[in-house]
């Protein structure tokens, strides 16, 4: 049996998936795992696969798959990198790592794999989780199990330096309160966002149990304009109403993408389906009509959420879209979302500034539309002070140090 981990940016259209599953049969492999991440890049699909024989000639094909076709395609083929791993331990001497990078920005990454990471993520995620709650001071070693990582130590949010010599991409920084965090280091392939939502969501695991994120509450935006934010249902439908009526045509038209003076019950319906996701409205803490609505939808990219604003006119300009931006990009991680999108026209400046303002990286236009996307991991932190808080505010507590302490195990020094 020779396992390998292949990863491939998968387009999203119909057929893709398929085809890499018919490539990989037709060199008498057989998939034995697969995941689906959201990314920098969109959608990869990650292959635990075992190829018998020599396993270049699948992933020139996968290169070639990878690429726009034609020229391109072969080109990508073309540049395959076949490199030592003897650097990545014992267990790892003797393997190879290749690495196709395919035309306009689509990778193929290969790395091998071992039987004992075939199995159902989700149980051993649950497994981790149970160990943890004996021990939560193990987190950096659960994390490492968890993603598979090289390596796993306790480090300051405050200290700037990297601990790694390694690129940016090859670790990851996973928040444990508002001064500590868990760095792990993984020298064969990047992480990817979901993989960061799977760090934060084992972290919030030990914490103290909080409930879900908040759908209501008071808001202040980074003007000091005061809000009351609250989860709209079928008894608002007036007053959105009312509230699309106010808007100018130039308003509904950066939302709808065509000018909505009023919606349908159909689309109400939809904005309160719990199913579909979540709309918010806010109004001003004094009270009144609502001033702007915020939507949070699932899609059928996993781990991947929608959102979407309307600000009245008047309220524009004030930090409104950009504090309720925050309040879903809280929700989406607490939904355990690996990724956030707003699709909007490219004319859309007020959004395009809100989701910079907010960290989302901005896609060029395709079609007259733009898309920007961001990472949720990370943004709900814990609300009250657990055993795990408790050990990282004592003095000697496991990553109070600096340097070689890798884990926490508070009698090590003892």
């Amino acid at each position: 049996m020779s396992l390998w981990r292949i990863r491939t940016v998968v387009e999203d259209r119909p057929g893709q998936l398929a085809g890499i599953v018919d490539a990989v049969a037709r060199h008498g492999g057989n998939v034995v795992g697969l995941s689906i991440h959201a990314d920098v890049a969109g959608v990869v699909d990650e292959f635990i696969v075992d190829v018998p024989g020599d396993h270049r000639p699948l992933l020139r094909e996968l290169a070639a798959r990878s690429g726009s076709g034609g020229a391109s395609a072969r080109a990508a083929a073309e540049r395959v990198e076949v490199r030592a791993a003897a650097e990545r331990g014992p267990a790892r001497a003797a393997a190879e790592r290749v690495e196709v990078r395919a035309a306009a920005e689509r990778e193929v990454l290969a790395t091998p794999a071992q039987p004992r990471e075939v199995g159902d993520e989700a149980t051993r995620a649950l497994l981790l989780t149970a160990r943890l709650r004996a021990e939560p001071n193990r987190l950096p070693a659960a994390l490492q199990e968890l993603l598979l990582a090289d390596e796993a130590r306790w480090t300051n949010l405050t200290r700037p330096a990297a601990e790694f010599p390694e690129e940016p991409e090859s670790t990851l920084l996973v928040p444990v309160g508002p001064l500590r965090a868990v760095r792990l280091r993984r020298a064969d392939r990047p992480f990817t966002w979901t993989e960061s939502a799977r760090a934060d969501a084992l972290v919030r695991s030990v914490l103290p149990a909080t409930g879900p994120a908040p759908t209501e509450g008071a808001v202040v935006t980074h003007r000091g304009t005061e809000l009351f934010v609250w989860r709209a249902g079928t008894t608002d439908a007036d007053a959105i109403q009312r509230l699309h009526r106010r808007c100018s045509p130039e308003t509904t038209r950066r939302r709808y993408f065509a000018a909505m003076p009023e919606l349908s019950s159909r689309m109400l319906g939809v904005f309160c389906d719990p199913e579909r996701g979540l709309t918010l409205a806010a109004r001003p803490a004094r009270g009144g009509e609502p001033v702007a609505l915020a939507h949070l939808m699932y899609t059928l990219d996993p781990g991947v959420g929608e959102i979407a604003l309307l600000v009245e006119d008047s309220w524009q300009g004030v930090g409104v879209g950009t504090a309720l931006v925050r309040v879903l990009t809280a929700i989406a991680a607490d939904w355990g979302l690996a990724e956030v999108r707003a699709d909007m026209a490219a004319a859309n400046a007020p959004m395009r500034h809100v989701m910079r303002r907010v960290g989302a990286t901005i896609r060029p236009p395709r079609g007259g539309v733009v898309q920007a996307r961001l990472p949720v991991a990370g943004t709900v932190p814990s609300r009250r002070p657990g055993r795990l808080m408790t050990l990282l505010g004592q003095v000697g507590a496991p990553g109070s140090g600096t340097g070689a302490a890798r884990w926490a195990d508070p009698t090590a020094a003892r």
